[in-house]
């Protein structure tokens, strides 16, 4: 489970807990954990674990686990549970055009409204990405590239296309394992730089054409992979 601490009510307070609130949070741990891979594909979740794990009642973990079946995250079959949604081969291949269009959108309107920490953040994401690629860290260089583009995505202003992009992030993640796995890492950070360096120019066009660029070349890395294997990868049981 994610290291991420959960601010646990004060017994104390005379005003009860917004459960709202505490749902949010609960979904925000949950999708932490998967996002990093503590949670994986086709793992089981349990209600009254993660209720004790964080000190709250199952009401809330409920209800947070709705919401993540909505966003895709988790899915739900009676006598089996919830579990971490497995993605099929066709899945992946067919998120690659989908991520291509949102992302190509965000890098567009973030080419003229994206500020001068958010850029250096974005310098931050690459030079961890490189560091990561010398040291063979699949994971990490995983983590820099989902921050690197939440950054664009979150610079565009749309909270709109910010909830489609979160909608996909667990398929983005397991893309992103499947085609970092299949390929050497060594050139991801490079790979990163014509979209920094559109954004620093303020262009909009040659934003979201890097965007593009960027997103659909492991796209068709990851067909070419796929269509020399079986057809559905193994879930856990």
């Amino acid at each position: 489970m994610s290291q991420r601490q959960i601010t646990r009510p004060d017994r104390s307070l005379p005003r009860p807990i917004v459960r709202r609130v505490l749902r949010e949070e609960i979904k925000e741990y949950l999708i932490d954990a998967i996002l990093r891979g503590q949670l994986r594909p086709g793992d089981r979740i349990i209600e009254t674990r993660i209720a004790q794990d964080l000190g709250v009642s199952q009401t809330p973990v409920r209800e947070a686990l709705r919401d993540l079946e909505l966003l895709g995250f988790v899915t739900s079959e009676p006598f089996r549970g919830t579990r971490v949604r497995a993605f099929t081969h066709e899945e992946l291949v067919q998120i690659y055009p989908i991520r291509a269009a949102i992302e190509g959108v965000a890098a567009r309107a973030a080419a003229t409204r994206i500020t001068t920490e958010q850029l250096l953040a974005l310098e931050e994401q690459i030079d961890r990405m490189r560091e990561a690629s010398e040291l063979g860290d699949e994971g990490t260089a995983i983590e820099a590239d989902i921050a690197f583009h939440r950054i664009i995505v979150e610079a565009s202003g749309n909270r709109l296309l910010e909830q489609f992009w979160t909608s996909l992030s667990l398929a983005t993640t397991t893309f992103l394992t499947f085609s970092i796995h299949r390929r050497a890492i060594e050139g991801l950070a490079a790979r990163h730089e014509p979209i920094l360096e559109a954004l620093r120019a303020r262009d909009p066009d040659r934003a979201e054409a890097a965007m593009r660029r960027h997103i659909e070349e492991p796209g068709r890395w990851v067909y070419e992979a796929l269509s020399r294997e079986d057809p559905e990868p193994q879930q856990s049981s």
